[in-house]
């Protein structure tokens, strides 16, 4: 089976991606108006526990490259093995998370397979003659809307966190098992070690977020948000200067370079506001600020500001927070 198609999965070995779930939503939109397939390409080695894991979802066929030259991720080792196995599918559309696996091997599946590369897309529509994308421009300050044709291949990848919400069809898809060609170029990059991101907190999809930004000051001074999260019920995000410190996983990190999250509360902690990180939480429901900065551009797109020091402002909403909750408790109620 040659699917139209064709989704890269992204793995830490033992868990899929969210983001893998996404493209298959967008990928069983798109197949469903045009009539097409979708395949997915799930690549690493021992990889039989992921394949258990999709084999109850909305594709068509799932190819397996289960290799252990896989094992270690080499951007270098990927292209090459990825790039190959599509030059058999032939798939007139390929899907990839805008992450870092995603950006650093879209731009060279794109020039083996020379084929167009439309990058950190929010949206993808169908159309008669093709697609139409939506990405963010100028920072994430605006969004552009292109119109591309289906008829040469195209590499989308897509923000984590866009996936369009619609019930997907079960299928019972086809697994086929791939071998890595021979590598005809010797790898530039040698891997020495390798963190595994854990996947193990979606806060794309919490209903409330409690984020963190460098106005924090340091490390040490992260339990009492860790803390306002989990009292409101909610998880912890961070902007990404947190994240580039290594305060918090990536993860957790909001923005362009991040995820894309819609909460029904995002409660901004020291986060002065950037373009960058606007483009990732701006289209929350509710948004709550609180800066000492009277001038932080984030209280540009609050809905509700507090200016003041977060460290006497946060401690106080703790309190608030666990005595609402002990109050619903004795009353038989519920925590909204």
């Amino acid at each position: 089976m040659e699917p139209e198609i064709l989704i890269v999965a992204e793995h830490n070995g033992s868990e899929l991606d969210p983001i893998t779930f996404d493209l298959i939503a967008w990928g069983s939109q798109i197949a469903s108006e045009k009539n097409w397939k979708v395949g997915v390409l799930v690549l690493g080695f021992q990889v039989n526990g992921l394949l258990e894991t999709m084999r109850r979802s909305a594709v068509d066929v799932i190819f397996a490259l289960d290799d252990p030259v896989l094992q270690d991720y080499n951007s270098c080792v990927y292209v090459q093995a990825v790039a190959r196995t599509l030059m058999k599918t032939a798939p007139r559309l390929i899907l990839l998370g805008h992450t870092y696996l995603g950006i650093e091997i879209s731009g060279g599946l794109a020039a083996k397979l020379d084929a167009t590369l439309w990058s950190n897309c929010l949206a993808i529509k169908p159309t008669p003659g093709g697609f139409l994308v939506t990405r963010p421009v100028s920072g994430g300050a605006f969004l552009s809307t292109l119109e591309i044709e289906s008829g040469a291949c195209n590499v989308i990848s897509l923000q984590r966190g866009s996936s369009p919400l619609k019930e997907l069809p079960i299928k019972f898809p086809e697994v086929i098992g791939l071998s890595v060609p021979p590598e005809s170029d010797p790898a530039r990059i040698k891997v020495t070690g390798e963190t595994k991101p854990s996947f193990a907190e979606d806060i794309t999809k919490a209903d409330l977020l409690v984020a963190v930004g460098r106005g924090i000051g340091q490390q040490s001074r992260l339990p009492p948000f860790l803390d306002l999260a989990q009292a409101l019920g909610g998880a912890i995000a961070a902007s990404r200067p947190i994240v580039d410190m290594g305060w918090l996983s990536v993860d957790h990190q909001v923005g362009l370079s991040g995820v894309t999250v819609r909460p029904k509360v995002y409660l901004a902690c020291g986060i002065s506001g950037s373009a960058q990180h606007v483009a990732g939480m701006r289209d929350s429901r509710l948004i709550i600020a609180i800066n000492e900065d009277p001038s932080a551009p984030i209280f540009q797109i609050a809905h509700y500001g507090i200016v003041g020091d977060i460290f006497e402002i946060v401690p106080a909403l703790i309190n608030e927070a666990r005595r609402s909750a002990d109050r619903q408790e004795k009353s038989g109620g519920t925590t909204n």
